[in-house]
């Protein structure tokens, strides 16, 4: 689906900054890394919801929380579906066009080999590698005080269980994720994983 630049701006200039403009981006990306940054976006838009009305996701569960995000890319208009057959049954699977594929793996924090299960899983048994099914997200929804300790200690424990894999900071300059890099065991190609952190701590002092 092609469309002039100009007319993607025009179609784009009311929803600036907005899940829709993510979606519109999404609709008519000419690529796989204009796929990949806005399934992205959309993903930081789902989980920004799930955290803005945490009170209500506490007694919520891995597939729960997943089902809710994948419902909510669907109405940006992303073919999402929860609990896909891609090699197993991943969490979030998003297929488009010209044989693209994103995955994503959620986990709940509680240990960090379960965190290394969900990375293991997206990284050896649903994903194949291959050139725009080379991305993927691990989503940790974390019911603790302070992400940002979890973030940061699960970037040293990746590494060390992995001493194949490096990280970066990323390209949307959030705190509470970062991505990995490594090749996958499948198609030899560099593999990237956005590791992002869901902020559901919901504990009021008010009472």
């Amino acid at each position: 689906m092609t469309i002039t630049p100009d007319a993607l701006a025009a179609l784009k200039a009311p929803f600036l900054g907005t899940a829709q403009e993510a979606g519109i981006d999404f609709v008519y990306a000419q690529d796989h890394d204009g796929r990949v940054r806005a399934v992205r976006r959309l993903v930081d838009f789902a989980c920004s919801e799930l955290v803005k009305h945490r009170e209500k996701k506490q007694d919520d569960d891995e597939d729960g929380l997943t089902v809710q995000v994948c419902s909510m890319l669907k109405i940006g208009g992303v073919k999402a579906v929860h609990n896909a057959s891609v090699g197993g049954h991943c969490d979030i699977v998003v297929e488009e066009r010209d044989d693209f594929l994103w995955l994503a793996e959620a986990k709940i924090h509680s240990s960090y080999s379960w965190l290394d299960k969900g990375f293991q899983q997206l990284s050896t048994r649903y994903s194949t590698g291959n050139y725009g099914q080379d991305q993927g997200d691990v989503l940790i929804y974390c019911f603790v005080q302070n992400p940002m300790v979890v973030v940061s200690k699960w970037r040293e424990e990746l590494v060390t269980r992995n001493p194949d894999v490096s990280t970066s900071d990323g390209e949307d300059e959030n705190p509470l994720s970062f991505v990995s890099t490594h090749k996958h065991e499948c198609s030899g190609l560099d593999f990237g994983v956005r590791h992002k952190a869901v902020s559901l701590y919901w504990n009021p002092k008010d009472k």
